[in-house]
């Protein structure tokens, strides 16, 4: 829209400069009459046919006036040809040329006696030895420069010329008035024309709309101005038409853009609302409702993290089934190995007293120890028992083993004084040392050994199972690691319940080792917490 403005400017301008050159012309044929030698005499009846013949050569250039030049003297009298002199010695442009120093002036719009047609008058002073003799005058007809200014078609706008004094030059006064802009506009263009010679003032025209004056100062004249008065709406017609393609195409492409997002978007949603499909399947129980995404985005992340969530419930549901199922079991052999304590405990004394009264001390010793094996085991039903109760629980069992079997089992017991009321779960012990006899010691023919450590390591207690039996293959030995790490049942029994127990006592702060070699040896290590009478386990906690 500047640039517009700017453009419209620069033609008022070239316009300006254009009649500027016309009457630059015009005045420069004045002077060559200026410096004809019979003019600085003063010899009129000399010059008559030199003006004549001027008149008629030069007349389309001032407008097709055959009276275009007159001469005269200081009085104000003229002659222009032998039917037509002129007086102006009252007129305002003859009185200022003669007074001041100028090189000439130019009159305001007056009527010619020769034709009636509105003219303007160059008077231009005769100077000889720089003393005014008289004046030459040029009439110009004004149809010449209002074809020059109304050439200015732009943005079809209006043109006319005009002084500072607001006389009209190349349009009627009251038509331009009328029908074009107001005094008041007028007086502004001039107002503004004071501050700069070359400019724009924005008013409304007579038809009440917005419009711009661009107003330039006409060369080589004192105060014309070209003006041309455009209405905006002409002006920015382009610009107009410019902003209304691009909020056409702005809207295009919003609508573009938003069907581009739906689209996009829905890639994305559509993803997410299956896997929220799926979800509420899983919801429902379904645990096979894995959701297969080819994508490598975000959502490709979520879905793999989904079916991997699937996996690990199913395989803890899995596990939790397994785990029930292996509680029955062993629930179902406590309660079949469950019997009424008190009155085990008197028909073991009642048997020990009648092998005493027959004189069978070894068969009375095995009740005995029977008997503390037992209390030992039933513990009033407690779950935790002190590391001293155990020792004499494992230590009746291998009492009652080498009775039975001739000393063929012998075995050493060493524990640190230190962890005697420190409380371990009952019954860790014996089943690692059942396993010793019947899987390593049972089976050899020479005397076994099992030695039993039990120590302490910072917070933690260490028992440790030796027995020099037949041991165990790399293979078998990998097996039972492996069950043991899976807690798969095997035939080591005691060893995958003490595992199991520990397990649920401790989660993973307890430790198992197996260490074997064919027939020599093989050591089971267990490491516990240090525990205290009132511990709960991490399954109740």
């Amino acid at each position: 829209m500047e640039n517009a403005e700017n453009q419209t400017l620069q033609l008022v301008d070239s316009k300006s400069n254009e009649i500027s050159l016309w009457l630059n012309q015009r005045i420069s044929e004045i002077r060559i009459i200026h410096e004809y030698a019979l003019t600085n005499g003063m010899n009129l009846q000399s010059l008559k046919p030199y003006l004549t013949r001027l008149n008629k050569t030069l007349s389309t250039q001032y407008g097709n006036l055959n009276e275009t030049f007159a001469i005269g003297a200081i009085d104000g009298y003229g002659w222009v040809n032998d039917s037509i002199t002129i007086n102006i010695s009252g007129r305002d442009y003859f009185e200022r040329v003669m007074m001041h120093d100028m090189e000439y002036i130019i009159s305001k719009p007056i009527i010619s006696k020769s034709d009636g047609a509105s003219v303007f008058i160059i008077c231009y002073p005769i100077v000889d030895n720089n003393e005014k003799i008289g004046f030459i005058n040029g009439a110009v007809n004004l149809d010449k420069i209002s074809e020059i200014a109304g050439g200015i078609d732009v943005y079809n706008g209006f043109s006319w010329i005009m002084n500072k004094d607001l006389d009209i030059y190349s349009i009627d006064k009251i038509d331009l008035t009328k029908e074009y802009i107001s005094y008041e506009g007028l007086a502004k263009i001039v107002d503004k024309s004071t501050e700069k010679n070359l400019g724009t003032i924005h008013i409304g025209n007579k038809s009440g709309n917005d419009s711009t004056v661009f107003f330039s100062s006409v060369p080589y004249t004192e105060d014309w101005l070209l003006c041309t008065m455009i209405e905006n709406k002409n002006i920015h017609a382009q610009t107009n038409y410019i902003i209304e393609l691009v909020v056409i195409i702005g809207i295009i492409l919003l609508i573009l853009a938003i069907l581009y997002a739906v689209i996009v978007s829905g890639t994305i949603v559509r993803p997410i609302y299956k896997l929220k499909n799926h979800m509420l399947e899983v919801s429902e129980g379904n645990l096979d409702s894995f959701y297969e995404y080819k994508g490598k985005d975000e959502i490709a992340v979520l879905v793999k993290v989904f079916n991997q969530m699937l996996t690990d419930i199913k395989k803890l549901i899995t596990q939790v089934y397994k785990a029930q199922a292996q509680k029955r079991t062993t629930e179902l052999r406590v309660l079949q190995s469950q019997i009424n304590p008190h009155f085990l405990y008197n028909t073991l004394d009642t048997i020990q007293w009648k092998a005493l009264e027959h004189n069978a001390y070894d068969a009375a010793d095995m009740l005995n120890l029977l008997s503390v094996f037992f209390r030992t085991s039933l513990s009033d039903g407690k779950e935790f028992i002190t590391v001293e109760d155990e020792v004499k629980h494992v230590r009746s069992y291998l009492e009652i083993q080498k009775i039975r079997y001739k000393d063929k089992v012998n075995y050493d017991i060493h524990m640190e004084e230190s962890i005697f009321q420190n409380f371990v779960p009952k019954m860790i012990i014996q089943p690692l040392v059942e396993n010793s006899i019947y899987h390593g010691l049972k089976l050899k023919k020479q005397v076994g050994y099992i030695n039993i450590n039990i120590l302490s390591e910072n917070d933690y207690i260490v028992i440790d199972v030796t027995d020099n039996g037949l041991g165990m293959s790399e293979e078998k030995l990998c097996k039972l690691r492996n069950d043991l790490a899976n807690s798969v049942e095997s035939e080591h029994y005691g060893l995958y319940n003490i595992n199991e127990r520990l397990k649920l006592t401790f989660k993973d702060k307890y430790d198992i080792k197996i260490e074997s070699e064919l027939n020599k040896c093989t050591m089971v290590s267990l490491k516990i917490p240090k525990i205290r009478e009132g511990f709960q386990c991490s399954e109740q906690l």
